[in-house]
């Protein structure tokens, strides 16, 4: 029990005032640290331990992103502190991505990008999406086309087509992830997407973008060009005959 006449003997309680009051945005890096260590660090001083944490790893951020075995090699921080402190970041995604998907808005590139990382940066294996949305940008459904990469690309357009003809919708997003962390589209990535392109054509459905995702990038078939010119060569096939256009 803390003495009467130690300093620090209603820190705690302050701190938490605080954050009843004003939430943590009210807090400094180190005092984030402090206050999350509580819970695991009953009897000490967590301040130092909070310092001595920045110091060593640069920022709050660079601390939760650190794994727990350097975590620990912090004077005062323990095993149970270490591996709540470095689940930190993955439950913030796991937040973002369960609010987002009450009610995920599409309508800016932004929120679409924001959307897209929310559940994709953290997949270790490469995943195809479908993303069903109305005329106004909102969203409707989400479907996996399928795992690891787009080799099989007449197989996971076949899955596209069926998504559009039974949801009946008439705008969609394709989205996969790199693992890799590099966001160049591979010779695989665009040949289905010049198939997805022709295949939606013909049904009068709209290919918005096909938006690949890494951790720290991300590419986009509509930015760079290329859907157009996978339409444009799409209807110069109509024009030549050499494939129906059931709009016609």
């Amino acid at each position: 029990m803390e003495k009467t006449n130690n300093p620090h003997a209603n820190h705690r309680e302050r701190m938490r005032n605080r954050v009843r009051e004003n939430s943590l945005d009210s807090l400094g890096e180190h005092e984030v640290l402090e206050y999350l260590l509580y819970p695991f660090v009953p009897r000490k001083d967590t301040n130092g331990i909070a310092h001595d944490l920045i110091a060593k790893f640069g920022s709050l951020a660079a601390v939760l992103d650190s794994d727990s075995k350097a975590l620990v090699s912090v004077k005062g921080v323990t095993e149970n502190a270490a591996l709540y402190l470095s689940s930190m970041p993955s439950l913030a995604r796991r937040y973002f991505s369960s609010k987002i998907e009450q009610k995920p808005k599409m309508e800016t590139r932004g929120q679409i990008l924001e959307y897209l990382k929310s559940f994709m940066t953290t997949l270790e294996e490469e995943r195809i999406y479908a993303i069903c949305v109305d005329s106004a940008g909102r969203f409707k459904q989400r479907c996996e086309l399928g795992k690891g990469g787009s080799d099989d690309c007449k197989i996971r357009v076949r899955e596209l087509v069926m998504l559009c003809q039974n949801s009946q919708t008439k705008y969609v997003y394709l989205a996969h992830n790199h693992p890799s962390g590099i966001a160049k589209p591979s010779a695989e990535d665009v040949e289905f997407t010049k198939w997805a392109v022709t295949a939606l054509e013909i049904m009068d459905v709209l290919l918005i973008d096909h938006i690949i995702i890494a951790k720290n990038s991300h590419y986009s078939f509509l930015q760079d060009g290329k859907l157009d010119e996978f339409r444009k060569s799409y209807l110069k096939f109509v024009e030549e005959g050499r494939i129906s256009d059931r709009r016609n």
